[in-house]
């Protein structure tokens, strides 16, 4: 084939493994270099693909990859204009299928860094073969210097790079404070009863997107908004707390700044790792008190329904025979009311954080000796200075200690979940602006709510028919 002809068709394929910035600067650069390529040639371009942030040895989706050979297939080109060999390479199998294409088709392969290369001829099959190989083996070594280059580095609580975490700026340490704060408010909303999908939209509603991109037809290359999974790998990225994880395990502390005390970091652990924790039912959301309150004939539940007037919201007793049945909204606007009162009172920061409660700082530093005693067991093992029997029965016991303390500063973040309502300055305005599942869980952690029947030919609100109890002195 003579590429040099006029009217030849090519189609530019560019892409970069990894897109630390987010502004596709790499793939820019790579294209603006192809289109040089392919207007010195005297070609005509009919098609640029591209596959930005993808590394091709990570087994992920090439769409742009995927295109590039289907209009190859199609025939809608003689050319295809490349950087470099590596660009397009992934495995011997997505190798293959690239040269097996151009073979049949006829497509030369025109390299910026690397010359033409014409499947249609022996030699030119042979060069391909020979620069692929070559390309893979640098790959698979670099990528040996690499992983020991990172297990040293997550040691000494650095980050190695990749895509820009969520709160943080690319260079992975400075904090992002607009996303830091979604982020601090999401570990607070999770222990105040918020359900994982409603913090991801809470999330999207603040336009913030998780800095990866979605493909396909509708959406390609677009920011990816914020999913129930997406959300969970951020709660439980230890990286928030200001710990270096490293193959699923945390190897030291973080050079970069927590963005969440480590006892609010458990606490959400153990939220998400119970598997009898409390999923509220979507109807019930709307309801401060269903599932809470207790019928004060029967002592069962409360749950929403019983109203028969058409947009009236209502509560009713569980049992069959419906012990109790009331409006919603008088009920719920009285129990807010008790609560906003006795939490705008000088005395509630003592109410949350009572003399009794735990030590944070002397449970923190009590476990960060016992993990510091771990390694040292491990140490005096590998020493001969302990026998397996040893180190087996010493580890049991400090790491129940460590259990235990762990537990401690998880309960403790729980009650400073309450802090930013009783701090805020304005009790009801800060309660105004809670969603109702925030608002549940307050209740829930501080009363007992006992709803009565209001008595036969009531039609006005009686507060004694409300049973408040405090949970806490």
């Amino acid at each position: 084939m003579d590429a040099k002809v006029a009217d030849v068709k090519a189609i530019i394929y560019v892409r970069i493994s990894a897109d630390r910035t987010g502004e596709a600067a790499g793939v820019q650069r790579q294209r603006e270099d192809c289109e040089k390529l392919a207007r010195s040639r005297g070609w005509d371009i009919v098609a640029e693909e591209t596959d930005n942030d993808i590394s091709a040895y990570s087994g992920k989706h090439r769409p742009g990859f995927e295109a590039v050979l289907k209009a190859v297939e199609a025939g809608e080109a003689q050319v295809l204009v490349g950087w470099a060999l590596d660009r397009f390479q992934r495995n011997k199998r997505d190798e293959l299928r690239l040269y097996e294409l151009c073979q049949e088709r006829g497509v030369l392969l025109s390299l910026v860094k690397g010359g033409d290369l014409d499947f249609t001829s022996a030699m030119g099959r042979y060069v391909a073969d020979m620069l692929g190989s070559s390309a893979r083996l640098e790959v698979e070594m670099k990528s040996d210097r690499q992983r020991r280059a990172n297990d040293q580095a997550a040691k000494a609580g650095k980050w190695t790079g990749g895509r820009r975490p969520f709160g943080y700026e690319s260079d992975g340490v400075t904090v992002r404070e607009d996303e830091a704060a979604a982020v601090r408010d999401g570990y607070v909303a999770l222990l105040a009863g918020v359900p994982i999908a409603g913090i991801a939209r809470e999330w999207n509603s603040r336009g913030l997107v998780t800095g990866q991109t979605r493909y396909g037809a509708a959406h390609k290359g677009q920011p990816s908004p914020w999913t129930r999974s997406s959300v969970r790998d951020v709660l439980t990225n230890p990286r928030y707390m200001g710990k270096r994880a490293h193959k699923g395990e945390v190897v030291a502390d973080a050079v970069w700044p927590a963005l969440v005390e480590e006892g609010t970091w458990l606490a959400v652990q153990d939220v998400l790792k119970d598997p009898g924790r409390r999923r509220t039912a979507p109807r019930s959301e709307a309801y401060l008190l269903s599932g809470l309150a207790l019928c004060g004939v029967c002592g069962g539940g409360i749950h929403a329904g019983g109203s028969t007037r058409p947009g009236v919201r209502g509560y009713r007793c569980k049992d069959t025979t419906g012990h109790v049945s009331r409006m919603a909204e008088p009920v719920d606007d009285y129990v807010s009311q008790v609560i906003v009162a006795r939490l705008s009172r000088p005395d509630a920061v003592a109410l949350l954080q009572a003399d009794t409660g735990p030590d944070v700082e002397a449970l923190r530093t009590q476990a960060m000796a016992l993990r510091e005693r771990l390694d040292g067991l491990a140490l005096e093992f590998a020493d001969g200075e302990l026998t397996a029997s040893q180190l087996r029965t010493a580890t049991e016991r400090i790491r129940a200690k460590l259990a235990e303390a762990e537990a401690a500063l998880a309960d403790s973040a729980k009650v400073d979940a309450l802090g930013p309502l009783v701090l805020s300055g304005d009790v009801q305005a800060a309660w105004d602006a809670l969603g109702t599942a925030r608002r549940r869980a307050v209740v829930d952690m501080l009363v007992t709510v006992t709803i009565h029947p209001p008595g036969r030919g009531v039609r006005t609100f009686r507060p004694e028919t409300v049973g408040i109890e405090w949970r806490t002195a």
